[in-house]
């Protein structure tokens, strides 16, 4: 991209540096090498937030150089955004126009009635497209260099063919032949005012390069991020499913959920558990409204067994001592919500910044939880929640000894 020439622009990127961008640690790196073991594919969608394989979707591909293949894979959903970029800015500047006034005594363009009426019959005012062609030939800049960056990737992928392979050689042709619809390239300039379009493309080109950061959608801000969240609670997923392979079980992975052969027990992933919540009606709304189902609690993981008990898991990817306290309360609503018999709330952590005397409690808990890494939180009523820490950075032995020793115990299920 060319240099950065004025002082709007540079605050412009300044304010998205500072808001946006999320640095890979060593814990999102541990993550990410152990969760690659079954390869993250993403739906197709017009941002990259929305992860497409559930372990049951996955290919199970060994990769050498997991960040290589996340690095691939930016520039194949960089070379999407910018191939509906184009499309949006074609249909923007050639259908939806922008317009200036023009007075003359000829008629050329659109006649705009309201300002040719002061001067008539001397005079029209009329509206002349303005096309913008300096942010188009911004747009075709960054649309060469994604194209240049996915040809190079796409010739990295040719001895181990990661999923995505023959679609990102469709995407890249599609550019190929979109780039002929525009005008001659130019070094960028991009800021807050520049249209949706342009902003789009330039972020999803800084991404796909630097494949190190990443970008949430939030509101207006538009963008891809490396969802490191969702990793986790993947993570999480795959820990609980090894757990009952280890103890013997056979397993059958569907898309969202893995059943439990000889045992009836079914995990489910990110989807609210049917039939056993507490909700019966809104005002007077018809139970069958779609607003009944949206309203309630999603947790992570779900676990049915026995017909009807439940367990119930939080994954919560943070060591702010605020955003697990907020993940303590929020499993126990979730318990009463659902009837579940035991919930867990996992998380990698908790580091300093205690500000509050609920926020303390966390914290003592933890202490509590020692070399064991869990405690259980025992209830009047029976019920149990479970404070469990998972840390990528662990050994993943270490990792599925610490859930077994809870999930076993409250599946009844001896250890093998």
């Amino acid at each position: 991209m060319g240099k950065v020439s004025s002082p709007e622009q540079k605050a412009f990127l300044q304010h998205w540096h500072n808001n946006f961008i999320l640095k890979l640690h060593d814990r999102d790196i541990c993550l990410i090498r152990k969760t690659a073991k079954y390869y993250l594919q993403y739906r197709r969608a017009d941002t990259l937030s929305r992860l497409k394989g559930l372990l049951g979707e996955v290919e199970k591909v060994n990769l050498e150089d997991t960040e290589r293949t996340i690095a691939s894979y930016l520039a194949y959903s960089a070379t999407r955004t910018v191939n509906m970029c184009i499309t949006s800015a074609l249909r923007d500047l050639w259908i939806r126009r922008e317009y200036t006034i023009h007075l003359g005594d000829d008629i050329v363009g659109v006649i705009d009635v309201a300002r040719s009426v002061p001067y008539y019959p001397f005079y029209y005012a009329s509206l002349l497209p303005n096309l913008k062609m300096d942010e188009l030939s911004y747009l075709s800049y960054i649309a060469r260099k994604v194209m240049k960056l996915a040809i190079e990737r796409l010739e990295n992928s040719k001895v181990i063919p990661f999923p995505f392979f023959k679609e990102m050689k469709k995407e890249i042709k599609r550019l190929r032949q979109k780039l002929e619809l525009l005008p001659s390239p130019s070094s960028p300039l991009v800021s807050d005012s520049s249209p949706d379009w342009l902003k789009k493309a330039y972020f999803a080109y800084v991404i796909a390069e630097k494949p190190t950061v990443g970008v949430r959608d939030q509101g207006e801000k538009i963008g891809v991020k490396l969802v490191l969240s969702k990793l986790y609670e993947l993570f999480v997923y795959m820990l609980v499913a090894r757990v009952l392979e280890s103890s013997g079980f056979s397993l059958s992975i569907d898309e969202g959920s893995i059943k439990v052969k000889d045992a009836n027990i079914v995990i489910i992933f990110n989807a609210p558990p049917s039939g056993t919540d507490v909700i019966e009606r809104i005002d007077e709304l018809d139970p069958n409204k779609e607003i009944n189902y949206r309203i309630r609690g999603r947790p992570d993981i779900s676990i049915r067994y026995d017909d009807r008990e439940l367990i119930l898991i939080e994954c919560k990817y943070s060591e702010k001592p605020s955003y697990i306290t907020e993940g303590r309360f929020k499993v126990m609503a979730y318990t009463y919500e659902y009837g579940a018999g035991a919930s867990l709330l996992v998380f990698p952590g908790i580091g300093e910044g205690v500000k509050s005397e609920e926020e303390f409690g966390t914290l003592e808990l933890y202490r509590l939880m020692g070399e064991k890494g869990w405690v259980d939180i025992r209830l009047r009523d029976g019920r149990k929640i479970y404070m469990v820490k998972v840390d990528p950075l662990e050994d993943t032995n270490t990792l599925l000894n610490r859930m077994s020793q809870v999930l076993l115990s409250i599946l009844s299920i001896k250890r093998t």
